[in-house]
C-alpha cells in the first residue's frame, strides 16, 4: 500500500531523488503522477459515490488508489501535455489539456483526504509576488522599494526616484521560457504603449554579491550562499554555493511569512546587502533546491526524506 505521492511532470530529478532517500532511509514507498502525462493514460477513474474505488496513473505505467494515499506532494502540475498525434485540431488539443487538468484536480480536490505539500489552493495563491512582499514586510522582514505598474508616469517617476536606474521583473513566469530579472534605465522607458502593455514589478537595486537560497521543510530552515556577481544568479556561469546558518530571528520570520502563505514548504531568495543585511525578494511554493545539493554537498534530499516521512507520521498518528 503506497501512502505518499508526488504530483509533478514527467522526468523531475527531484521526484526521483526524494524517492530514492525516502525508499533507502525509511522504507517509504513513492508514486509519481505525472500531471502532464493524462491524456491517453487509461488510469484515470472517479466516481460520485464514494465507496468506489478512485485512481490516477502514475509515471511508471501503473496506477495509484487515492483512498491509499495520506500525503502527496504538490510539487510541479503545468507543463507540456503529451497529447496523440491523432488529435490534429488545435482546439480539440486545448479541450483535451484542460480537461485532463481538471479532471486531475478535481480527482484529488474530491476524493483525497490527507495532507498537502503544500495545498494546491494555498499554493496558488502564494505565488502572488505582492501578497508575498506585503507578508514578509508585515513579519518585519526588509523588502525592496516596490512599485507594481502600467502606468507610464508612475513607472518613470519611482525609477527617477531610486537614482535613474532599477530592476524589472515580471509577475509570473511562462513555462519554458526563462525571464529573468533586469536592470532599467530612466531613459530607456520612453515607450508608453509598452509600459501600459502589462503591470511589472519595479524594485531598487540591492547591491552585493551575495544571495541566500532558503528552504523550508515545515519547521526546519536549510540555507545556502550564494556568491555571485551577476545581477540574476540563475544565469552565472561561476557562482559559488556553501552552507551558512541563519540568524535565528530571521529563521523565525521566514518561518512565519511561509506559515501565514498557508504552505507547509517553501524556497525563498533574499539578497545580503554589502553590509551583511538580508533583503527578501521572493518566495517560491515549489523551488528548486537539488542544485544547491550538487553544488555544495548539502543533503537535502535526505532533508526534504525526513521531512515528509516527519508528516507522514504526524499524519498517521
Amino acid at each position: 500500500m503506497s501512502e505518499f505521492a508526488v504530483v509533478t511532470l514527467e522526468g523531475d530529478l527531484h521526484a526521483y531523488l526524494v524517492e530514492d532517500a525516502l525508499e533507502r532511509r525509511y522504507g517509504i514507498e513513492t508514486q509519481i503522477v505525472a500531471a502532464d502525462r493524462i491524456a491517453a493514460s487509461g488510469n484515470l477513474v472517479w466516481h460520485v459515490d464514494d465507496a468506489e474505488v478512485v485512481t490516477l496513473p502514475t509515471e511508471d505505467g501503473g496506477v495509484v488508489e487515492v483512498d491509499e494515499l495520506r500525503l502527496i506532494w504538490w510539487r510541479r502540475c503545468r507543463g507540456v501535455p503529451q497529447i496523440p498525434d491523432s488529435v490534429s485540431d488545435s482546439a480539440m488539443r486545448e479541450l483535451v489539456v484542460k480537461d485532463c487538468d481538471a479532471a486531475l484536480r478535481g480527482v484529488l480536490l474530491s476524493a483525497f483526504t490527507g495532507k498537502w505539500l503544500s495545498d494546491p489552493g494555498a499554493t496558488q495563491r502564494a505565488q502572488n509576488k505582492l501578497l508575498q512582499l506585503r507578508i514578509a514586510r508585515s513579519v518585519g522582514l526588509a523588502v525592496p522599494r516596490t512599485l507594481v505598474s502600467n502606468a507610464p508616469n508612475a513607472i518613470r517617476e519611482f525609477v527617477r526616484a531610486q537614482g535613474g536606474a532599477a530592476i524589472a521583473k515580471t509577475l509570473t513566469g511562462v513555462f519554458g521560457t526563462a525571464l529573468e530579472a533586469g536592470r532599467v534605465l530612466l531613459e530607456s522607458l520612453n515607450n508608453d504603449d509598452e509600459l501600459r502593455l502589462a503591470p511589472t514589478i519595479y524594485q531598487e537595486e540591492i547591491r552585493g554579491e551575495n544571495h541566500l537560497r532558503v528552504m523550508a521543510f515545515g519547521e526546519r530552515i536549510h540555507a545556502a550562499r550564494i556568491s555571485s556577481g551577476e545581477l540574476d544568479w540563475r544565469l552565472a556561469t561561476d557562482m559559488r554555493i556553501e552552507p551558512i546558518e541563519l540568524d535565528v530571528r530571521l529563521q523565525r520570520a521566514l518561518l512565519e511569512v511561509v506559515s501565514r502563505l498557508g504552505l507547509a514548504m517553501g524556497i525563498m531568495d533574499l539578497k545580503l546587502t554589502p553590509d551583511g543585511d538580508p533583503v527578501f525578494l521572493e518566495v517560491n511554493p515549489q523551488g528548486q533546491f537539488l542544485f544547491v545539493e550538487g553544488m555544495s554537498e548539502m543533503p537535502l534530499a535526505d532533508a526534504f526524506a525526513d521531512f515528509v516521512a516527519g508528516e507522514l507520521a504526524l499524519v498517521n498518528a
